[in-house]
């Protein structure tokens, strides 16, 4: 068994470096200027736990031995207390400040928060209905949640490594470091949120930890070399927390900057001679509350822009920044170090504890779901959508497509027969659903051409262009888009309609591609795009309850997009235009004129426009079908016409 040259001790450059990572993501979160990536703090922390785990693992296995039981006994002990209060006190606020959906999914959450997996829960929501990540008061649990998922595997992997010959523990680790980073640099480009959210793609930031852990240990760096590593780590971490932005492609080989910095500082770091910027009183007591720190600053963000429907002014952040260091201090000093102290366990009372916590963090998870199945009962408040109204909307939004046949059913489904004459393909991404709602609305039952859906490319992150045409490496996607282009050998497309949010955007460019391919290959198909309806940056439903009428949707400040007033100046906006026969305006067919407040917001007979920031509901595309067949019964009836004819343009 190896011998460790050096026990891990405390070392003040750790405590410092916390203080740092603290200080990036809250600074970040308040939209303090000089902050931008100040998410890169939790890839430090990653870090750093790679580095303290390890050797902690490593310590008591040249010593006494390592215990599993002990190891996980200390963790519970160390994180979930913290983690309960934190979840119990969001969670009795939010039932005060939130709606009934947006409660649902804070208590969904939270419940996935005391259980180690609200990571696996904030990638698994992330589709058609996912609230904006700043509107979710427990967003930041996902990083605990991959830290205590790397607590159930690397106890097991650094005891059968240490226990090997030393060669096989140095290079174990560098194996699982390029392994994971080969994975995360990957999938950074094709599953950007599966790379951010998932373990396998972050242990790499962990085994570099422990890499550092044994430069460390091997004690024979000079003070020189200390400090030229220290620095220059510092400086690596720096520029990450100024440099980087939201519109970083981040995790992928740029995480290795902040990363590599924290290493090189943990590897660099000494018992006696520490660094003057992370060794002071301040930043030293500063990592001390980091943990609480971090658990704390951003619930009252979040629950203050669901209260106020408003950003960040200058005088709400420093209320914030006080709120959130009074928070602090009393989680810290009131549960934190109550139920945690370094270096002071007796085995029997700590096995007890760590029993009732995790009894109640299972306990309060079962609460918790259910709260988020049934949230209307769990509020405080009066609203006019209730969660399960809202559910209901957004169930029925595609109660319509799944009539229709999709591409990858014509000529195998029961009812899906390859049509003799010319068909309609929908196409697009989630606003495929929209487009078909309005359209087969408009039209008489069984008395237009069979209408085809392709499914949507939501599901298809990885979408590039390959050879003329769209590739996907996701198995279901990419069935449908082989469908897609095996029809264009035996199935005469009348119109395709491609509908999409931004149908001109710079991510659209495989779309487009595929719908140039169309028009080249069969000259004759009339294609149709299907612009944008009001966009707000905010649910519709949850203006709604707040203001208390359909019309919040269509307010100004709450806007983020009005096809034709904001206008998509990209190439890609010149290409669909060189292959477009015609457009479905919908602020056009809806609206008086283009300004907001001469748009309805909801049917005649009280529909809601929409239950996010962009789909329509199914009602309200229903209605605005009955309006395109009022207003435009021309254009309609060329979906009849047979496939040499050249349809109308939308007037």
């Amino acid at each position: 068994m190896p011998q460790a040259r050096r026990r891990l001790v405390y070392l003040t450059d750790i405590d410092g470096l916390r203080a740092l990572a603290v200080l990036a993501v809250v600074c970040f979160h308040l939209q303090i200027p000089g902050f931008t990536g100040g998410y890169v703090g939790v890839d430090i922390f990653f870090v750093i736990s790679g580095f303290l785990i390890s050797g902690l693992i490593r310590d008591q296995i040249n010593t006494a031995g390592f215990q599993f039981s002990v190891f996980y006994i200390r963790r519970v002990n160390r994180l979930l207390p913290a983690v309960l209060a934190t979840v119990a006190f969001t969670t009795v606020v939010g039932s005060v400040v939130l709606q009934p959906n947006a409660f649902g999914s804070l208590a969904l959450s939270g419940a996935a928060g005391v259980l180690s997996a609200a990571n696996l829960l904030f990638y698994f929501e992330s589709g058609y209905w996912d609230a904006s990540a700043e509107l979710k008061p427990l967003l930041h649990l996902w990083s605990l949640g991959v830290e205590e998922q790397f607590y159930l595997f690397w106890p097991a992997f650094i005891v059968f490594l240490t226990t090997s010959h030393p060669k096989v523990y140095r290079w174990g680790l560098v194996a699982v470091f390029l392994m994971s980073l080969m994975l995360c640099i990957r999938y950074t480009t094709l599953d950007s949120t599966a790379s951010f959210y998932l373990l396998p793609f972050r242990i790499w930031q962990f085994a570099l930890g422990a890499i550092a852990l044994e430069v460390w240990r091997n004690e024979s760096l000079n003070e020189f070399s200390r400090q030229v590593l220290r620095s220059f780590g510092l400086a690596l971490c720096g520029i990450s927390i100024v440099a980087f932005s939201e519109s970083t492609l981040f995790p992928g080989w740029l995480a290795l900057i902040p990363s590599t910095g924290a290493a090189l500082v943990l590897a660099s770091a000494h018992e006696t001679s520490g660094s003057i910027w992370l060794s002071n009183r301040l930043a030293r007591k500063l990592g001390e509350l980091s943990y609480s720190l971090y658990l704390v600053h951003w619930p009252p963000i979040v629950l203050y822009r669901h209260y106020s429907l408003t950003d960040l002014t200058p005088g709400v952040t420093v209320g914030l920044a006080v709120i959130t260091l009074v928070l602090t201090l009393l989680l810290h000093y009131g549960i934190e170090q109550k139920f945690y102290r370094r270096g002071h366990y007796s085995n029997q009372s700590w096995r007890g504890l760590a029993g009732y916590i995790l009894g109640s963090s299972v306990l309060l998870a079962v609460l918790l779901f259910g709260a988020s199945q049934n949230p209307d009962r769990f509020i405080s408040r009066d609203v006019l959508l209730s969660a399960e109204t809202v559910q209901n909307y957004k169930s029925r939004r595609f109660d319509l497509t799944q009539e229709a046949c999709r591409i990858d059913e014509l000529g195998r489904a029961e009812g899906c027969p390859i049509p003799e004459a010319g068909a309609v393909l929908f196409f697009g991404n989630s606003h495929e659903v929209d487009g078909y709602n309005i359209i087969a609305s408009a039209l008489e039952k069984n008395s237009h051409k069979p209408l085809v859906v392709f499914g949507t490319t939501n599901g298809c992150r990885d979408l590039a262009v390959e050879s003329n045409w769209m590739r996907s490496e996701e198995p279901p996607c990419q069935r449908r888009i082989n469908a897609l282009q095996n029809s264009l050998e035996h199935v005469e497309w009348h119109t395709v309609i491609y509908s999409a949010r931004r149908p001109y955007g710079g991510n659209k460019g495989p779309l487009i591609t595929v719908l140039e391919t169309i028009h080249q290959r069969q000259p004759n198909t009339h294609i149709v795009v299907v612009e944008d309806y009001l966009s707000t940056q905010r649910d519709c439903a949850s203006l709604i309850n707040e203001l208390e009428s359909t019309k919040a949707c269509a307010t100004l400040k709450h806007l983020s997009g009005l096809p034709g007033l904001i206008e998509e100046r990209t190439p890609f906006k010149e290409r669909v235009a060189a292959i477009t026969d015609s457009k479905l305006d919908k602020v056009a067919l809806l609206c008086g004129e283009r300004l907001p407040d001469s748009c309805p917001t909801q049917t005649p007979l009280g529909h809601p426009m929409s239950m996010d920031q962009h789909h329509l509901t199914f009602e309200f595309a229903q209605w605005a079908g009955e309006q395109l067949a009022e207003k435009n019964p021309f254009w309609l009836q060329a979906l009849r016409y047979r496939v040499e004819d050249k349809p109308p343009a939308i007037p």
